[in-house]
């Protein structure tokens, strides 16, 4: 068995990694010449945490990172009116991390390094050539043809293994621009800045306007300040063009910004424009499919199949989730003997099924907390239950409660099999995927495969 990957970003590393720790061989193709380091952060909530924790590279994501658990939602005279749990390390076993993308993607890379996974840089794909039951045929732009069992395109919003599957999809942008700062704290008199209790993460919001607040790097001594203007759409090369603008940055950015609490001013007056970039918001529409048909041996993780925008960290948190189940589903499905030609394609469309279910409620979730750092006079205009209210979600186990990686959660693969000629042993006729809270199952043990006639369910933990 052997996977390839196209795209080397945070879902193409993490597929690989889980590949790896499973046994199954892959090789991640990257278009870019070297390893590209990214901009901005991520937010990563337990789930997502708790996958990476079982890939042994949690403690070193959280030493670069910054750990918090609460994010506040306070308003322009500064009362706090709501708050947002976003990991809590006694109710979930992990509080919420703020990391950089260049720190994160350095532990990943680091790890696909040590233990030996191929990468290939300055591979650009092209196209599939062919699709069978067995495997996939595809070809880079230098004119290479590399076969595969599997294809995976783990390529981004702007996917080009996605055109093999939905040729028409493209990404549509929100209207809304995201414009985004960094600043090392300055210790003001000031709570925001004070060093003597830890700094918050907090989204402000007054009639006209919103701001976030994310602290980051492992002490908070840096900052991310965010806040988004209804912007007409540009084409790629003039949004390239606004970010190298920095003077149109800052004004954008600091439009009201007089109304603001004296300590968000106070935050707000070290922003360098020259640290000033900008994040259009493009979001896919619903794909009614992540992979190829009839075969389903190409097939889509992270922004490729499912961009979510970035408030609550769940498109990055989804993108693990996904690529972490895929090669689950894989890696059981490698180990299951004498299974029927069609078995592979009806256990990956079940865990579609699940993972599509799964990352619709992680965007409705996602709603709601964009909704709440909307401008309070847009905000007033919502019907109730379409932005975030703590009172109405005590508890968000669903999302972030103990799953994949936890010993005592069990996945299931129901495997049916028929009466061998010898009678001791089953032969496998049809593999379905199970799921437990969406997720798909871990491995199977395939000693349990002795009994016949029967449907058995085969158990196993992660």
């Amino acid at each position: 068995m052997h996977v390839a990957i196209i795209g080397g970003g945070a879902a193409g590393l993490s597929i690989a990694l889980t590949l790896h720790s499973r046994g199954i061989a892959c090789t991640i193709y990257e278009s870019k010449d070297a390893p590209y380091r990214g901009l901005g952060a991520l937010m990563l909530a337990p789930n997502a945490l708790r996958l990476l924790d079982s890939l042994g590279l949690y403690q070193q994501l959280r030493s670069r990172g910054f750990n918090f658990s609460t994010v506040e939602f306070r308003d322009e005279s500064d009362n706090a009116h709501d708050k947002w749990q976003m990991g809590n390390r006694d109710k979930y076993g992990y509080d919420a991390l703020r990391i950089t993308r260049p720190a994160f993607l350095d532990v990943l890379r680091a790890a696909v390094d040590e233990r030996g996974i191929k990468v290939k840089y300055g591979a650009r794909y092209s196209h599939v050539v062919e699709e069978t039951q067995k495997g996939v045929t595809f070809q880079l732009g230098d004119g290479t043809r590399v076969q595969a069992d599997i294809l995976v395109g783990a390529d981004g919003v702007y996917s080009e293994v996605r055109k093999s599957i939905a040729p028409t999809i493209q990404p549509i942008y929100s209207g809304t621009l995201a414009l985004i700062a960094t600043i090392k704290r300055r210790f003001a008199n000031t709570d925001l800045n004070q060093t003597t209790k830890p700094p918050q993460t907090t989204f402000f919001h007054s009639q006209s306007n919103a701001l976030l607040v994310l602290p980051q790097e492992h002490d908070g001594s840096q900052a991310c300040l965010g806040t988004q203007r209804k912007y007409p759409e540009q084409s790629r090369e003039d949004w390239v063009h606004l970010g190298y603008d920095k003077d149109k940055l800052y004004n954008l950015f600091m439009q009201d910004a007089s109304k603001w609490p004296a300590r968000v001013q106070d935050t707000m007056s070290q922003i360098d424009k020259n640290d000033i970039y900008i994040w259009p918001f493009y979001a896919l529409p619903d794909l009614p499919s992540w992979t190829s048909l009839p075969h389903r041996r190409t097939i889509l993780v992270g922004d490729a199949a499912h961009s979510i925008p970035p408030i609550g960290g769940q498109g990055a948190c989804q993108a693990i989730e996904t690529a972490y189940t895929l090669a689950m589903v894989i890696s059981t499905m490698s180990k299951i003997p004498n299974a029927p030609a069609d078995s592979f394609a009806k256990s990956i469309e079940s865990w579609q099924s699940a993972r599509q279910e799964r990352v619709q409620k992680a965007r409705l979730f996602t709603k709601q907390l964009d909704n709440n750092r909307l401008p309070q006079a847009e905000r007033a205009k919502l019907p109730a239950g379409t932005y975030w209210e703590a009172g109405q979600h005590p508890d968000l186990s669903w999302l972030y409660g103990a799953g994949l990686a936890n010993s005592e959660a069990k996945g299931v693969t129901r495997v049916k099999v028929q009466k061998s000629p010898t009678g001791k042993r089953g032969t496998v006729t049809h593999v379905r995927a199970a799921t437990v809270d969406g997720t798909i199952d871990t491995t199977a043990n395939l000693q349990n495969l002795r009994r016949v006639g029967t449907e058995d369910i085969i158990r196993g933990a992660c």
